[in-house]
């Protein structure tokens, strides 16, 4: 039988309408399943090996869902394919074998192509891809601060979450809050970042670090701190003012005392979540609430 041309094909593909007709097409043959992809804007990744011909047949793909270890090939083909990626979804499944899965996933190059290449990332969680199997650092996928660098350009990134990923330092964070990304960034993820301290802080928010991060990132809204366990009550004043600020967790953050709480005088925060083993005593009261002059703050104990 004489092979049908690509246009041809594209044709057909755009006169199914029918979902499960769609996907009974595209499972003929690798040429049908390029042709469907033109249409794709939308991947979840269950098998890595087809990549090679789904990205590049797939234009305007908008958001990908992978948790299994992507090469850095891989990343720099979607990078290359994909320049109307918003959402990259990369959270990484657990239970794998470090020794043979770990060191075939990407590191700093892959991440930086995808995030130089896709001016229109919105949303992009990594939860997990920086994992030490055994003691050798070196078998880990390196997410760093030079990572961070490449998403800190990001121009309509909204969400991040970078849970786990404790290679990052206050470096990182002060590339959120000098770069584009502190004109968009709304949700930040950092739990168990061990490395960031309150200098981190203030880069989000004042001088250089969680403090640039207060300062600086006017649209955030949620913060997760849990297991940060460097920050103190100098993080809590240094989002005090903050605009629009709604959400502060800072469980299992211990070198907070009651009395930084009571002074911080929040004036946007609805809910702040606290360590029950703060470096001082609790107070006798079981707090549910805080009232900082007009605004009423929710109190939970973790």
């Amino acid at each position: 039988m004489e092979r049908l041309e690509d246009d041809i094909l594209i044709s057909i593909c755009h006169r199914i309408h029918n979902r499960h007709d769609l996907i009974s097409f595209s499972e003929v043959s690798k040429q049908f399943l390029k042709a469907t992809c033109i249409r794709r804007w939308y991947l979840e990744v269950s098998f890595t090996g087809l990549l090679n011909d789904i990205l590049p047949a797939s234009p305007n793909l908008r958001s990908i869902q992978c948790s299994k270890p992507l090469p850095n090939k891989h990343m720099k083909l979607l990078a290359l394919s994909c320049p109307k990626l918003s959402n990259l979804g990369l959270d990484l499944e657990k239970n794998f074998e470090p020794k043979v899965d770990y060191e075939s996933d990407f590191d700093d190059d892959g991440l930086c192509a995808v995030a130089n290449a896709c001016c229109h990332l919105e949303s992009v969680s990594l939860s997990r891809r920086l994992h030490v199997g055994d003691v050798d650092l070196g078998r880990c996928v390196k997410v760093t601060d030079e990572s961070l660098k490449a998403i800190g350009e990001a121009t309509r990134l909204r969400s991040l979450n970078l849970q786990g990923c404790y290679l990052i330092t206050d470096l990182g964070l002060k590339y959120f809050a000098t770069g584009d990304l502190k004109n968009s960034l709304t949700f930040l993820f950092l739990d168990e970042c061990v490395r960031i301290s309150d200098a981190g802080c203030i880069y989000l928010g004042q001088n250089i670090s969680l403090f640039d991060i207060a300062n600086n990132c006017l649209k955030l809204r949620v913060l997760h701190l849990t297991g940060c366990e460097a920050i103190t009550g100098e993080a809590l004043h240094a989002f005090a003012d903050h605009p629009t600020l709604s959400y502060l967790n800072l469980f299992s953050c211990r070198n907070i005392s009651w009395e930084e709480v009571m002074s911080s005088a929040f004036t946007r925060l609805k809910y702040l979540g606290l360590s029950s083993r703060m470096n001082t005593p609790l107070p006798k009261a079981s707090y549910k609430y805080l009232d900082f002059g007009d605004n009423r703050c929710r109190i939970y104990w973790g």
